[in-house]
């Protein structure tokens, strides 16, 4: 009786330790890496031109202090009423109460 040339159960035992110890090797570097990047410092901030970027840089700097700030709530009141107001309308936007005929081209004539 002829033994086959390649043993598979024993192929098969051998690939599947590899992928085990691949898969330890990957879990490691992974883990390594992330324990690098957590204790790795802040960046810098830079120093914001506008007072009111300075102040909030500021209070978020103070936590949960800042809540009993005054100059941080008149800074959040401020930054509210910046983002929540309305675009400011230039010259050339269009209003809704004139009627406005669109241009004639050339093609038009």
């Amino acid at each position: 009786m002829r033994r086959p040339i390649a043993n598979l159960g024993a192929f098969g035992r051998a690939l599947g330790f590899v992928a085990v110890a691949a898969i330890v090797v990957v879990i490691a570097v992974h883990f390594r890496r992330s324990d690098a990047l957590e204790h790795a410092p802040p960046p810098a901030p830079s120093t914001p031109s506008d007072p009111l970027a300075r102040e909030l840089v500021r209070c978020q700097g103070l936590g949960m202090a800042a809540e009993d700030d005054p100059g941080c709530k008149a800074a959040w009141a401020e930054n509210r009423r910046r983002f929540f107001a309305a675009p400011p309308t230039d010259a050339n936007s269009i209003d809704p109460t004139t009627e406005h005929k669109a241009p004639t081209r050339v093609e038009d004539r």
